[in-house]
């Protein structure tokens, strides 16, 4: 209680600068938006990320609209920020109209860089570097995913290979989850690994065919 509370009071005073101290960096955003680095980043884009009526809403909450939800932190309402349990923001999925036409701008950037097949879609979600892959998710449409890869040492345009109608699916609570894809009688595999020890990859591509693992890939999520 003391913890909310003092967030609360920090709010009050809309004051950049306190509230930056509060944050945990980086700050994640959006991709392809890029994550808030440090806190001059974050005073330098705190317009975009916090306006009035979010620091409002902050501010004017009691300790009521706050739930502590087990390991993963305090969160307000239903989850538009998340502290810990020392006060300090984690998460914030918070958007302002500001940013929201920000993260339009970057995604139709995002579109205008690539090949005309692959400039079909709402917003892109994980951009994926295995040893050999470059791995590419977008959601086409709400709960419409596709897969995009190129082999590394092609540098073309024009992936090697696209698969549609992948199946998402989250592995317990934490926000690790799986996107399937069919094709050819392979399936492919792509686990995100939002929690895990230091030693687990931010993401894993499994390729198999009829039940059989054929390939298997650490790889690095590129989250700007």
């Amino acid at each position: 209680i003391q913890s909310i509370q003092k967030l609360i009071n920090t709010f009050k005073t809309k004051n950049k600068t306190k509230i930056a101290d509060l944050i945990y960096y980086p700050l994640r955003r959006e991709f392809p938006l890029k994550n808030v680095k440090d806190k001059n980043d974050f005073i330098h884009r705190f317009d975009d990320i916090f306006d009035k009526e979010f620091l409002d809403h902050v501010a004017k909450s009691k300790i009521n609209d706050w739930s502590e939800v087990g390991w993963r932190g305090i969160m307000l309402d239903n989850g538009t920020l998340w502290i810990d349990d020392d006060g300090k923001i984690m998460t914030v999925n918070y958007q302002s109209s500001k940013e929201k036409q920000l993260l339009a701008n970057a995604i139709q950037a995002d579109k205008n860089q690539l090949p005309k097949s692959l400039q079909n879609f709402d917003k892109p979600l994980y951009l994926i570097f295995t040893k050999n892959y470059k791995i590419r998710i977008d959601e086409k449409s709400e709960g419409i995913y596709r897969y995009a890869a190129w082999k590394i040492k092609n540098q073309k345009s024009e992936p090697d290979i696209i698969i549609e109608n992948g199946v998402l699916e989250f592995q317990g609570s934490g926000g690790n989850l799986t996107i399937t894809f069919k094709n050819n009688g392979y399936t492919y595999t792509v686990s995100i690994n939002e929690l895990g020890t230091v030693d687990t990859p931010d993401a894993t591509l499994e390729v198999s065919k009829q039940e059989k693992t054929v390939l298997t890939e650490d790889g690095k999520v590129k989250r700007n």
